[in-house]
């Protein structure tokens, strides 16, 4: 009888030294990343509205802008307007990341984007004479608002500024209505000495059957 209850107690020890060395059990536990629910803009309009801009659009403005380009055309062949312009939603977010961060680097905070009408004029071979869009970041500069850009110096600047410069030294002149309010940092930014941050090479042309 004693050496069947010494025989349980070692067991007993046994089992508690155990369990002292093998530590607490740490619970599984599983990393939960929240999804991002978006609400919707109070911009939002419905399709109704939207099928109504677009007739409107074509009755006050298709026709016109066909007669007027008719005279331009070779072959008798009917001009074809642009009646949207499209940018892929990746290229649109680095865009935004892009131009907050070339913003803050430059000493201030871009806060909205404009969204210019344009006209590619007969420069464009492709796009000759074609409507078109850009989007220029707005900011405060030195306690005035307007659209920005990257001077020399890594420091934001007012684009009214650039076109003040442009015109004083005689760049736009009589080539104002083919000539952009844009930096012509296009092509070469390091030799221009400053950067645009201004987007445009949209996908544009007639809406597909399946929309408006």
């Amino acid at each position: 009888m004693k050496n069947s209850f010494k025989f349980l107690l070692l067991i007993a020890f046994a089992i508690v030294l155990t369990s002292c060395q093998e530590g607490p059990k740490k619970e599984h536990q599983t990393e939960e990343v929240d999804e991002i629910i978006y609400e919707a803009p109070k911009q939002i309009i419905s399709l109704e509205d939207a099928d109504s801009l677009y007739i409107n659009y074509n009755k006050r403005r298709i026709s016109n802008i066909i007669e007027s380009e008719r005279e331009y055309q070779e072959n008798d062949e009917p001009f074809v307007p642009t009646e949207f312009v499209s940018f892929d939603i990746e290229i649109l977010k680095k865009y935004i990341g892009y131009v907050e961060q070339e913003a803050k680097n430059g000493g201030t905070t871009a806060d909205s984007l404009r969204i210019y009408f344009g006209n590619y004029g007969t420069k464009s071979k492709k796009y000759a004479r074609k409507n078109t869009v850009f989007i220029l970041p707005t900011a405060d500069v030195n306690g005035e608002y307007g659209g920005i850009f990257i001077d020399a110096n890594g420091k934001a600047k007012l684009v009214r500024n650039w076109v003040d410069e442009q015109s004083d030294q005689g760049i736009k002149g009589n080539q104002k209505s083919e000539a952009s309010i844009l930096p012509s940092f296009s092509i070469a930014p390091a030799l221009q000495g400053g950067t645009s941050l201004t987007l445009n090479r949209g996908n544009g042309g007639p809406p597909p059957k399946q929309d408006f």
